[in-house]
């Protein structure tokens, strides 16, 4: 029976090999160092084989906002197994341990980020947040409205993160999906991305209004492609703003990048950045799955988000198959009172609707109703009013939207 534990100091070479081997990475010295960082954020989960580590995954200790009420939550990343040791089961083995590690740490929810979401949905993680993907030439369209924005436009360096850092709590305040940053992610993963072999610097740019104080920023990288066409393509990698004036003074500044020939950005599917500029036809888009969330902990996590605002006071029980977390597993009754949730075990009893762990995730956050779920066979309701009071229990004020990738 293999063995799964953390990974040693000694086992860390190890490590990089499975993982950079498994995603085409630099398997060298030189490579892992320039991965160090990754290492000292979150030690390796390993399995092993025959006395060898054969496979590995990474879980972060991080903080995510359901509308806008701070819930820990394990970031699983780093998923790899070597090839000659697949489809036996090994990824699923070190699935179901990290679940119970983040119970017992006390992270009610975990969330990954992976082009195999039926791998994980197997498991109970579900697609719970999207993107829309924009894309446009900036020689093809100009800002809609045709007022001068109050203020101006800055960049900035390293040196001055707490500006953006306000910026992005007080947008953050009320969403669902976004992390809690620490200072230490700030770092790693805001100037650089985090899995970056080069650690290039992104640029920044602040909005500052008519006031002086900050009131929006924006975060990207430029890159061209290799000759003889030479492209070149910004990637907005965050667009953050708190006023009308800052949204069309940064709109500005990023279409003033003119020799570019294609900007493209992972954004919220409600921004209005399409009919922000003068022809919307130019402004491709193209919805995106984004963060895959899972319920580690029921009782912890109904109690660690708010109900809904507006949310009606009343409760239903809803059955959960979770075969990956079996303390998950039966009926439970969730009450909606005062703005606060609760849940507690009601084994015994019918249940108002059913459902899987993993499309239980995705009403959680509010990214699909339970109504939708129950229409679509994806749960089932023996009482249609207990699917419509989830509905309103667990509605996102925003649509749930991942802010970092991990």
């Amino acid at each position: 029976m293999p063995e799964i534990r953390p990974a040693r100091e000694n086992e860390l070479d190890r490590v990089h090999l499975v993982v950079a081997y498994s995603f085409t990475g630099d398997r060298s010295q030189e490579g892992r160092e320039r991965m160090r960082h990754v290492e000292e954020l979150a030690n390796p989960l390993v399995l092993i084989d025959a006395g060898e580590i054969v496979a590995s995954l990474r879980v972060y200790d991080f903080t995510m906002l359901v509308n806008g009420a701070p819930v820990r939550m394990g970031g699983v990343s780093s998923v790899a197994c070597l090839p000659e040791y697949r489809r036996k089961g090994y990824v699923g083995m070190l699935l179901r341990h990290a679940l119970e590690q983040m119970r017992e740490a006390g992270q009610p929810l975990s969330a990954l980020y992976t082009p195999h979401p039926s791998l994980y949905r197997r498991y109970g993680w579900m697609v719970a947040a999207a993107n829309l993907k924009f894309t446009l030439n900036p020689k093809h369209v100009r800002p809609y409205n045709p007022s001068t924005p109050r203020g101006r436009a800055v960049r900035i360096s390293e040196e001055d993160q707490p500006v953006v850092e306000e910026v992005f709590r007080r947008f953050s305040e009320r969403r669902t999906g976004q992390l809690v940053r620490t200072e230490r992610w700030w770092k790693e993963a805001f100037f650089r991305r985090i899995y970056d072999p080069e650690r290039n610097l992104a640029d920044v740019a602040v909005w500052y209004g008519e006031s002086g104080e900050p009131s929006g920023y924006v975060c990207y990288e430029t890159s061209r492609g290799p000759p003889p066409a030479g492209s070149s393509r910004i990637w907005l990698r965050e667009f953050v703003t708190l006023t009308g004036n800052a949204y069309q003074g940064l709109l500005r500044y990023i279409l003033a990048h003119d020799l570019t020939d294609e900007i493209f950005w992972y954004g919220p599917v409600e921004d209005p950045l399409a009919y922000a500029v003068d022809d919307s036809y130019q402004v491709k888009r193209e919805y995106v799955d984004d963060l895959m969330l899972r319920v580690v902990d029921v009782e912890q996590a109904i109690a660690a988000r708010p109900a809904a605002p507006g949310a009606p006071e009343g409760a239903f029980t809803v059955a959960l198959a979770d075969a990956a977390a079996p303390w998950n597993q039966g009926t439970w009754r969730i009450d909606s009172s005062g703005g606060k949730l609760n849940a507690r075990k009601a084994d015994g009893s019918s249940a108002d609707l059913s459902m899987e762990a993993a499309t239980f995730a995705a009403v959680y956050d509010g990214f699909m109703k339970a109504t939708d779920a129950v229409r679509s066979g994806l749960a089932e309701a023996s009482d249609r009013n207990a699917a419509l009071l989830a509905d309103r229990v667990f509605a996102s004020e925003y649509p749930p939207n991942g802010s970092d990738f991990f």
